[in-house]
């Protein structure tokens, strides 16, 4: 039996066990057209994390990455309070280029997530 190739890239994941930030992200998916992984496990957003354009890390889960993560692109999201100051140190940290307060920064992030996916 012939094994099957991997993709050469996989969808952009979502890491959060926050369920306002996981409807948040449905949203985009709906905004965007694309499909997003969603996922409460830090080791399962590093599966493949090369091949994806984008990991978004909900800020309840982001003080829990140790380790750099290499993909198209991090992003940062805050459902509830985008002032915190917490979330600032943990994204600036594991060198995340945005945080992005949803529901307010939902047309962006749909747009960077298109961006990145039209890149490939």
């Amino acid at each position: 039996m012939a094994s099957r190739p991997r993709p050469l890239w996989y969808p952009a994941i979502a890491v959060t066990a926050s369920s306002r930030i996981r409807q948040e992200v449905e949203q985009i998916e709906q905004q965007a057209g694309c499909d997003i992984d969603v996922t409460d496990s830090l080791p399962e957003s590093r599966k493949s994390a090369r091949r994806r354009p984008m990991i978004i890390i909900g800020t309840d889960l982001v003080g829990r990455v140790r380790k750099p993560l290499y993909c198209g692109g991090i992003v940062v999201v805050a459902a509830l309070d985008p002032d915190d100051r917490r979330a600032i140190d943990h994204a600036t940290r594991i060198n995340a280029p945005h945080i992005v307060a949803l529901p307010n920064g939902r047309q962006w992030l749909a747009a960077k997530l298109l961006q990145l996916m039209d890149s490939r």
